[in-house]
C-alpha cells in the first residue's frame, strides 16, 4: 500500500506540473495569433488575456493524454538511475501492485478529460469564437489612429486629429467614395463613436459636408451640428456566424446528418481513451526489460514513438471514415486495442511470476 501510494503521489504530481508546463506553451503560440486582432481592433488588455485563456480547456483535453505518458517517463527514468526499481522488485512487489497507482491516475485523468470534453469544451469554445465574431464584426476598425489616414472599407477614409477618449475624437476628416456616382467629404470639429445593433455609428458635430461629382463639379454642401454615418461594413446578416464543431455538444453531433459532425462526435469521445493507451504503453515498455539502465534509451524512446504513431493513427481516422461512415467503430480500436495488449501482458507476466514462486519453492 506504501508503495502504491509512493508511485501514484509522484506519477500525479508530475503530472500537473507537465500539464502546465505544456499549456503555457501551447497558450504562449496560440495567444500570438489573437496579438493582431486585438491590436487591429484597439481592445484591451483584459480583452486579450480573455480571448486567449477561453480555448484553454479544449488544449487541456488534447494534452493530458501526453503530460500522463510524459509523467511516466519521467517518473520511472528516476526510479530507474535511483535503483528505486530494483528495490521493488526485491520487495516482492507485483507488476499488478505497480500499474495500479498508475491506472488510478489514468482513471482519474479519463473522468477529468471527459468531464471537460462533454460539458467545458463547448461553452468555452463558443464563447470564444463569438468573442473573435464581436472584434472582427462589432467593433472592427472602429478604433482609429490619431493623425494617418484609416481606411475602414473599400471607399471609406477617415482622418482624426487627436483622440480625447476610447470613443470622443477632435478634428474629424471623412472622404466617402462608396457611391460610384459622386463623393462626399466631411469635416467635423467633434465626434464620437456609438456601437449598434448593426454596427459602429459615427455621430459628427459641428461640421460640413459636400457631395462632388466625379467631374469636379460640387453637387450640394451643407453645414451641420449633428450627422450621423455608418461605418461598419456590409453584411448580409451581421447577428449570423457558422458554428465550430468545437462549439457543438457531441449529442448535438451526433443528431446531426451530416457525415462531419457525426465523424467529430466519435473522435471527441474516442480521444480521453488515450489517458489509458499512452501511459499504459509507457509503464509495459519499463516492466518488459530486466536491464533497464542499458535498454531506458531504447523504452523511452520506443514509448514515444508508439504514442506519436497511435495519435496519428486516431487522426487520420477522420479521413478514413468521412469517406466510409460504416467504419466509424475504427476510433475506438486505436486506443483500446493497446490498452488491452497491455492487460493481457501484465495478465501473463503475473501468472509467469507465479509460476517461478511456485516451481522456486517446490525446488526447495
Amino acid at each position: 500500500m506504501i508503495l502504491q501510494n509512493y508511485i501514484f503521489k509522484n506519477i500525479l504530481i508530475t503530472s500537473i506540473n507537465v500539464t502546465i508546463i505544456l499549456l503555457s506553451m501551447v497558450w504562449l503560440v496560440q495567444s500570438l495569433r489573437q496579438i493582431d486582432l486585438i491590436i487591429e481592433n484597439g481592445a484591451s488588455l483584459f480583452d486579450f488575456i480573455y480571448i486567449s485563456i477561453l480555448p484553454a480547456p479544449l488544449w487541456i483535453m488534447m494534452i493530458i493524454p501526453m503530460s500522463t505518458l510524459f509523467s511516466v517517463l519521467l517518473i520511472f527514468n528516476k526510479f530507474t538511475n535511483d535503483k528505486e526499481t530494483l528495490m521493488f522488485q526485491l520487495s516482492g512487489a507485483s507488476i499488478f501492485q505497480i500499474i495500479k497507482p498508475i491506472f488510478l491516475v489514468c482513471i482519474l485523468n479519463f473522468l477529468i478529460a471527459t468531464v471537460i470534453n462533454f460539458y467545458v469544451i463547448p461553452k468555452s469554445y463558443g464563447e470564444f469564437k463569438s468573442k473573435q465574431f464581436e472584434l472582427r464584426n462589432n467593433i472592427s476598425h472602429i478604433f482609429l489612429r490619431e493623425g494617418v489616414f484609416n481606411d475602414l472599407q473599400k471607399g471609406l477614409t477617415i482622418l482624426i486629429d487627436k483622440r480625447t477618449s476610447k470613443f470622443d475624437l477632435e478634428g474629424i476628416f471623412i472622404y466617402d467614395t462608396r457611391n460610384n456616382k459622386k463623393e462626399i467629404d466631411i469635416f467635423a470639429k467633434n465626434g464620437k463613436i456609438l456601437l449598434s445593433s448593426s454596427g459602429p455609428v459615427f455621430q459628427l458635430l459641428n461640421g460640413s459636408r459636400r457631395e462632388i461629382e466625379k467631374n469636379g463639379s460640387i453637387l450640394n454642401e451643407l453645414s451641420f451640428k449633428n450627422y450621423t454615418i455608418n461605418i461598419s461594413k456590409k453584411q448580409t446578416d451581421p447577428e449570423f456566424r457558422w458554428l465550430d464543431a468545437n462549439e457543438k455538444s457531441i449529442f448535438q453531433l451526433l443528431n446531426e446528418d451530416e457525415l462531419n459532425s457525426k465523424v467529430e462526435a466519435h473522435f471527441r469521445l474516442a480521444y480521453p481513451l488515450l489517458t489509458f493507451t499512452l501511459p499504459l504503453i509507457a509503464i509495459i515498455g519499463f516492466l518488459s526489460f530486466k536491464n533497464l539502465n542499458r535498454n531506458l534509451v531504447y523504452i523511452i524512446s520506443a514509448s514515444l514513438m508508439i504514442a506519436f504513431l497511435i495519435q496519428i493513427l486516431l487522426v487520420s481516422a477522420r479521413s478514413f471514415t468521412i469517406n466510409n461512415p460504416s467504419i466509424w467503430f475504427i476510433f475506438y480500436l486505436v486506443p483500446t486495442i493497446p490498452i488491452l495488449l497491455s492487460f493481457l501482458f501484465v495478465f501473463f507476466q503475473s501468472k509467469v511470476s507465479s509460476s517461478k514462486f511456485l516451481a522456486k519453492n517446490n525446488v526447495s
